[in-house]
């Protein structure tokens, strides 16, 4: 079984998306580049990924995205 960090460095192969994009999809708070930067946390293991951006990940493999959402913003 895959850890949760490589599961989500996988999720965001998938989408297409980079880590600014995966922190704008996932609502994270901060500027842009912070925001990036949690997620590399996350997909290094450095920060812990909480149950709702696991449901959130999930959500956005199955096709849902948020109302505003554009990747390219």
């Amino acid at each position: 079984m895959a850890a949760p960090s490589d599961e989500l460095r996988a999720a965001r192969t998938i989408l297409g998306w980079d880590e600014g994009q995966m922190a704008r999809a996932l609502r994270l708070a901060g500027t842009p580049e912070k925001a990036a930067a949690r997620v590399r946390e996350m997909e290094t293991g450095r920060r812990a990924i909480s149950g709702p951006v696991r449901v959130a990940v999930e959500a956005f493999l199955s096709g849902w995205r948020p109302g505003d959402w554009m990747a390219s913003a």
